[in-house]
């Protein structure tokens, strides 16, 4: 534990910004995998509001600097690869 009282709070404040990147990280996980399960069902509709989900996550958590811009950048773009190429195997 800390010795210093300032130390002290920089710990809180640690711990409360792991938990929201934790959960950001998360979200964006969930919504990314909700999306390629969509695009292999084939429902066209519920796809396309699933990568927007996914898109929004992404979006996000690269605005609040959980992730890098170029890395959501990258995520976006594999995942449209990815649903494209499900779209494309029905």
């Amino acid at each position: 534990m800390p010795q210093m009282k300032s130390r002290h709070k920089h710990l809180r404040k640690t711990l409360k910004r792991t938990q929201r990147n934790r959960a950001l990280k998360q979200q964006v996980k969930l919504a990314t995998r909700a999306a390629r399960e969509a695009a292999g069902d084939g429902d066209e509709q519920q796809t396309r509001e699933a990568l927007s989900r996914a898109y929004k996550a992404v979006d996000k958590a690269t605005q609040a600097k959980v992730l890098h811009p170029r890395r959501g950048g990258r995520k976006k773009s594999v995942l449209a690869r990815q649903v494209a190429q499900a779209r494309g195997a029905e």
